[in-house]
């Protein structure tokens, strides 16, 4: 039966928001192999960084994404990209040749859905895409639309009535549908609520909602947002994420928004709660926490105190990259900050920081929403005024790039908070005397036949189109698309695993007697699989217990049960430990040693683990399981999914 409330697996996000669009296509198709039998209404599989840092890793971008695409159009799976206007898959606009021509290379490859969006929604900047995608479908006989995305935020520019105008703009553009998408996070149910609502009564199209786990307000405001919807018997979509993948940076799990919409007091929302596969998402489980655990080294690190810095500067979860891309700019901010600290600034340090300086600078820039590019340009920004200011000068002394070419309007609008003197100091740094009118994509000239004519004076005879977008919107796109031409670009290699989750070999002592490693005693008890799903649940653990996840009302009971449902498993899994090593042939010498030495043990590996994803992680799941277990033995589910939800009730 068809029920209203829909999911979106936003995988292509959840790549970039956890591993920084790191891992190789081949790697990611090989891990999710059953996505298509889970029965979420689509997959985002493209758009955002999936582009350019493929390039940046020495990979071929085009083939990159055709693997990707193919590999879920082939079971026929709807496919979603993220598209940033004219931006594209960048951060500086381009003519109506390129936006035209990227998009019909997508449709031809099987994508579906372009979720269009500018971080400060002028439509100015969407109308490109909207065109590309009506041309793709009227003369290739592509199956693609644009997708209106309005960009939301617990922000002062951010109002229901000005959403509700840009949403007439996106349908008079040509756009199907809206995408309500939020970086940051940072939202609220009531303007969730009445947004959709009012979506919905205005006008006869679908809705979905887009929201990063940054600061655990996701799960509410989809719920709200749900509700709008159920109340007035309209369909919802909501951007989810395999369990595997979800919560930190990323986005809710798929199993847990379904345990919140079977438990929701509102009977519309309950008895429209979609299907899924619970074997589909088992079948992947091993093979995506893997990816977790060998990537894990991009992931940001759980910190309360960043996140409560992070919270009022509205910083998207992936910020935090921008940072390390400024040359010099950590070592420096250090070495500064290590005199106010009076000790040595950790990274930590470094960016709670920034966090709170972007929160000062931010009525002054205008509150842009934070969301490409304006996040990048935001942090990078507040990175700089941070180190002017320690420095003894005025914090804007000197400005980042990206936000000087937003604050002289190369990006779009500019909102009338900004101040003005700031607005005047980058037009004096741009030469400029007036800010510029915004010029659309199709206003612009064409760029593509000089491409091509620099990449024929490169050596190559016969350049495609997609070698000339390339060329042109890379940086040293023109040496990059000779250098996959002739197979003489370098690939960046998979990510190293520790050498304790490495596959195990025979070892033998001199008396050549086989001698059990610490490879061995990891891959007994489940191997760097088992490591990550630890890490993560101790993680889910420590975040209710600091309580980053509001529930909505009716649903607190959850809290409780999927605390007590990570607890139960995590106590069972160590307290299972000595049998597991003693299946796999540990004798009790051996195992007295590999769970209690000073360089190579069991609980060091599994604290490592942990550690990486919080500081003292390891220490405080270790203090509750043992707390637990000098409990009551209750009667849970041992059968429970990462946010503890009983599998059999989801």
């Amino acid at each position: 039966m068809a029920t209203l409330i829909r999911f979106q697996d936003v995988y292509r996000d959840a790549i970039q928001s956890l591993f920084g669009t790191n891992p190789s296509a081949a790697e990611m198709t090989d891990a999710y192999r059953h996505a298509h039998l889970i029965g979420t209404s689509a997959i985002q599989t493209g758009g955002g960084t999936f582009f350019d840092i493929f390039a940046k890793k020495g990979r071929d971008e085009w083939a990159e994404v055709e693997t990707l695409i193919k590999h879920f159009d082939q079971p026929g799976v709807t496919q979603s990209a993220l598209v940033r206007g004219d931006f594209l898959f960048g951060y500086e606009p381009q003519p109506f040749d390129v936006v035209e021509g990227t998009i019909r290379e997508y449709g031809k490859m099987g994508m579906n859905v372009l979720q269009n969006f500018h971080g400060l929604n002028d439509t100015r900047l969407l109308a490109g895409v909207a065109e590309a995608a009506r041309i793709a479908r009227e003369e290739d006989g592509s199956d693609i639309v644009a997708q209106g995305t309005i960009c939301i935020e617990d922000n002062p520019n951010v109002k229901v009535d000005d959403c509700l105008r840009v949403a007439e703009e996106l349908i008079a553009l040509g756009h199907k549908g809206f995408y309500l998408k939020s970086a940051s996070g940072v939202l609220r149910p009531d303007f969730t609520y009445e947004l959709t609502e009012k979506l919905l009564e205005n006008f006869d199209e679908e809705v979905g909602i887009h929201a990063h786990s940054t600061y655990g307000l996701a799960p509410v405001c989809y719920m709200a947002a749900i509700e709008a919807a159920a109340e007035r018997g309209k369909p919802m979509t909501i951007d989810v994420q395999h369990p595997a993948l979800s919560g930190a940076t990323a986005h809710p799990s798929m199993l847990k928004m379904l345990n919140l919409i079977k438990n929701h007091p509102n009977e519309a929302v309950r008895e429209n709660a979609p299907e899924l596969n619970v074997d589909a998402i088992k079948a992947d489980m091993d093979r995506l926490y893997g990816m977790r655990f060998q990537y894990r080294d991009f992931e940001a690190d759980y910190d309360h105190d960043l996140l409560e810095a992070m919270l009022p500067a509205r910083a998207a979860g992936g910020a935090s990259s921008t940072l390390k891309s400024i040359p010099g700019l950590v070592d420096n901010l250090g070495r500064a900050l290590e005199q106010r600290l009076r000790r040595p600034a950790t990274w930590n340090d470094i960016q709670i920081a920034i966090y709170k300086k972007q929160a000062e600078i931010d009525a002054d820039i205008g509150s842009p929403t934070q969301v490409t590019p304006y996040a990048a340009n935001t942090t990078g920004q507040a990175a700089i005024s941070l180190y002017n200011e320690l420095l003894g000068k005025d914090r804007f002394a000197s400005l980042y790039p990206g936000l000087t070419n937003y604050l002289v309007g190369k990006h779009g609008r500019v909102p009338e908070t900004t101040d003005g003197d700031l607005i005047m100091q980058a037009l004096e740094k741009s030469g400029l005397e007036e800010p510029i009118t915004y010029v659309p994509s199709q206003d612009r000239d064409p760029v593509l036949n000089e491409a091509r004519e620099q990449l024929i004076a490169a050596g190559i005879e016969e350049p495609s189109i997609r070698q000339c977008i390339s060329a042109t919107v890379l940086k040293d796109g023109v040496s990059h698309v000779v250098k996959c031409a002739n197979g003489e670009n370098t690939p960046q290699a998979p990510a190293e695993l520790p050498n304790y989750a490495r596959e195990a070999f025979v070892h033998k002592n001199k008396d050549g007697e086989v001698r059990p490693t610490i490879r061995d005693a990891v891959q007994a008890i489940g191997g760097h699989v088992k490591l990550q799903e630890i890490a993560e649940r101790a993680l889910h653990l420590r975040q209710i217990d600091d309580d980053l996840y509001e529930f909505p009302q009716g649903e607190k009971d959850l809290k409780a049960q999927w605390r007590e449902g990570n607890l139960a498993k995590l106590a069972e899994f160590m307290e299972a430990l000595p049998e597991k090593l003693s299946e796999a042939g540990f004798n009790r010498t051996q195992i007295m040693f590999i769970m209690d030495n000073d360089f190579n043990s069991v609980p060091m590996c599994i604290k490592d683990a942990c550690d990486s994803k919080g500081k003292g992680l390891y220490d405080y799941m270790v203090a509750e399981v043992e707390a637990f277990q000098r409990r009551p033995k209750h009667d849970l589910s041992s059968d429970a999914d990462l946010d503890g939800a009983r599998l059999e009730d989801v």
